[in-house]
């Protein structure tokens, strides 16, 4: 018995020790962050949300959507999203006295240009293109974001700040419309268990021409409901000032695939 026990002492020494998940650290709310899906991973998350606009005679706007992403190289991934909206759906006329039906389509790439060390944030970029479509005739976006990072506290317990600085532009602006907007974002996230994540995140974003910009908060918590995922989110949030949303709500699932 002895001789068996040294054997499966060695045996269990010389195999490979499983890899430990690691903390769950989800991006905050609304923010793109710097680290991409690792090549030949990918990711597919399924959501659900509703926000109703501080004026107007169609308040009421109810989302649901998919976004896919896709680890290209190492640094560089590729996002595709999918969002349909009844109600008062972009673009559409917040005069109209009922709903609608719109929705928006998004291909961007985020690239990781530098890993963090010390002070210096991890560094990235994101660029994406989108169409929008609903009561009005479709409109083409172009979004361009500086990423940074700040890895504040490792361990059991990690704590990250994310920053977005940048804006999107209009590619085929009609008279009197804003060609271009700025979007200014950050966030913290919080490791609150090994399977537990917080956000909270503040973003203002330039409307069109006779609006004023976009003030949002919000707040997340993701929970991983077994190992490898899926990971489930729920973000609640409020918008500051007349033309910004007075309720945002939101649940998502997101599903991890391939490369650990």
């Amino acid at each position: 018995m002895t001789r068996a026990a040294l054997a499966l002492l060695a045996l269990a020494l010389a195999l490979p020790a499983r890899a430990e998940e690691e903390p769950l650290l989800e991006d905050p709310p609304g923010l793109v962050g710097v680290e991409p899906t690792a090549p030949g991973g990918a990711t597919l998350t399924l959501g659900g949300g509703y926000e109703r606009a501080r004026n107007g005679r169609a308040r009421d706007t109810y989302i649901g959507g998919l976004e896919a992403e896709l680890g290209q190289v190492d640094g560089l991934d590729l996002r595709v999203q999918q969002a349909v909206a009844y109600g008062r759906a972009a673009p559409s006329d917040p005069e109209a006295t009922a709903p609608s039906w719109g929705g928006a389509t998004q291909l961007g790439l985020r690239w990781r240009l530098m890993e963090g060390s010390g002070p210096l944030p991890s560094v990235g970029v994101w660029g994406a293109l989108s169409t929008a479509y609903g009561r009005s005739r479709p409109t083409e976006d172009a979004t361009l974001l500086a990423l940074l990072a700040w890895r504040l506290r490792e361990g059991e317990r990690p704590i990250a700040l994310t920053a977005n600085l940048g804006g999107s532009f209009r590619l085929d602006p009609e008279p009197g419309e804003r060609p271009a907007g700025y979007e200014l974002s950050a966030g913290l996230a919080f490791g609150v268990a090994r399977d537990t994540s917080l956000g909270l995140s503040y973003a203002r974003i330039q409307q069109d021409r006779g609006e004023r910009d976009a003030n949002l908060v919000q707040a997340g918590v993701w929970h991983r409901l077994a190992e490898r995922g899926p990971i489930l989110g729920v973000v609640a949030g409020a918008g500051i000032g007349r033309d910004s949303p007075s309720l945002l709500a939101g649940i998502t699932l997101k599903f991890l695939f391939g490369a650990e």
